[in-house]
C-alpha cells in the first residue's frame, strides 16, 4: 500500500518498537517482508522514504496482535478495502510511529507463509524448522530462509541497487 514517505529514523524506531512488542508477548512466528526486508538486508536499516513497516505474521496471532496494538494506542486502519478483513492488520500513523502492515499468513508445516492479502506465498521460510534470527540494533528480528532468492523474486536481480521502482511486473506469486 502506498502512504506517506517517512524518514528512516521513524521507520527504524517503529520496527524496534514492534520487535519488542512481539517478543514481550510471545508472538514469534513472524518475519519482516517486502520493503522492510529489502531495506534491512540491503542496507541494515529501513529504506529512506518508505511508507511503512511490513511484517508477515502467522494468522493464529491475529486477535492477540490486534488487541495488543489497540492497548498500545495504535488505531487500526479500515480503509483501502480492508474493512474487517482478517488477512491484514494495518495501523494508522501516530506521532511517534509510521504505519505498520501486518500481512496475516496461513502457515503450513513446511514453513510456507500464504499471505492472503497480497496473494503471495513465501515458500520454505524455515531453516531447521524455524525462521532465521537476524541480530539488528541489539534485538532479534526474523527473516525467511532463502531471503536473497525471495528478494530477487520480488524486486528482480538488481535488488541490491536502490531504484525508484517496486520491482518487475508482473509480481511473482510464489517467493
Amino acid at each position: 500500500m502506498v502512504g506517506k514517505k517517512n524518514n528512516k529514523n521513524i521507520l527504524n524506531n517503529t520496527l524496534l518498537f514492534i520487535i519488542k512488542l512481539l517478543k514481550n508477548n510471545n508472538i514469534n512466528n513472524w518475519f519482516i517482508g517486502y520493503g522492510t526486508l529489502l531495506g534491512i538486508i540491503r542496507g541494515n536499516e529501513c529504506i529512506e522514504g518508505d511508507d511503512d513497516i511490513d511484517i508477515v505474521c502467522d494468522s493464529i496471532y491475529y486477535d492477540k496482535l490486534k488487541k495488543l496494538l489497540i492497548e498500545n494506542d495504535f488505531k487500526i486502519e479500515y480503509g483501502y478495502g480492508i474493512n474487517n478483513s482478517r488477512y491484514i492488520l494495518k495501523t494508522k500513523e501516530t506521532k511517534e510511529y509510521c504505519t505498520i502492515d501486518f500481512y496475516m499468513a496461513n502457515v503450513n508445516k513446511n514453513g510456507d507463509f500464504n499471505d492472503k492479502w497480497e496473494k503471495v506465498i513465501w515458500s520454505d521460510c524455515y531453516k531447521s524448522n524455524k525462521l532465521i534470527e537476524y541480530k539488528w540494533k541489539n534485538e532479534v528480528l526474523y527473516i525467511p530462509n532463502n531471503y536473497e532468492k525471495k528478494l530477487i523474486g520480488r524486486y528482480g536481480i538488481n535488488w541490491k541497487i536502490p531504484q525508484d521502482t517496486k520491482g518487475p511486473k508482473p509480481k511473482k506469486k510464489i517467493l
